[in-house]
């Protein structure tokens, strides 16, 4: 695609196009590795670590969102990102860290389907020793009966949930010898709240 049309397009549009497209095939990529493995939870993929900033991730998957983030198409979900400046570096898998973020953004559309002013919220900000991000949504929150329960596998409210989703994302975390936690905000709303740490922690150990 970007082969046939980049030629066609004034620059500004060019560089959108190559933008898009190597996002495309990062997306796949970190997909196919997924599918591949998805129905073996208990053997997820090998990490492949490498030197990575999180605020670029997190701008690279929000590329696919802000145009399309909405299961809700009467109110479109708003997106407000608020990314540290000189966030410190990490040591990950790109692949498998994009896994997360499209699974915490998913998450938090679907819980804002009947919601009349949609809105997600990513943070990214130093902490002691790493990093902290953070997805805030104001849909409906964790059900009381299962936010105990969300990190076990085939614990799911979706319909057509595989109840892995989340399970994935602690287990991922956990290998880049992170946390993850989970909350309900009041008056409406969850929050997900991931710390890894900083490459330099990690050197230092």
């Amino acid at each position: 695609m970007e082969h046939k049309l980049a030629s066609k397009l004034n620059e500004q549009d060019a560089a959108i196009l190559r933008r898009s497209t190597e996002t495309i095939v990062n997306q796949v990529e970190a997909l196919k590795r997924m599918v591949n493995e998805f129905s073996q939870y208990a053997r997820a993929p090998a990490l492949e670590k490498r030197t990575l900033n999180m605020n670029d991730l997190v701008q690279e998957i929000l590329t696919l969102y802000e145009t399309t983030s909405t299961t809700n198409p009467i109110h479109p979900v708003h997106i407000k990102r608020i990314l540290e400046n000189n966030l410190p570096a990490i040591h990950g898998d790109s692949a498998q860290l994009r896994q997360v973020l499209h699974n915490l953004l998913l998450n938090a559309q679907d819980a804002l389907a009947e919601i009349d002013e949609p809105m997600i919220e990513i943070q990214t900000e130093t902490v002691q020793d790493g990093i902290k991000l953070t997805i805030k949504d104001n849909g409906c929150g964790f059900p009381d009966e299962v936010r105990s329960r969300v990190f076990e596998p085939y614990v799911t409210t979706k319909a057509k949930g595989t109840g892995l989703g989340l399970p994935i994302v602690k287990k991922i975390v956990e290998e880049h010898e992170g946390t993850i936690t989970i909350q309900n905000l009041k008056p409406r709303g969850a929050q997900i709240t991931i710390t890894l740490p900083s490459i330099e922690k990690i050197r230092a150990a």
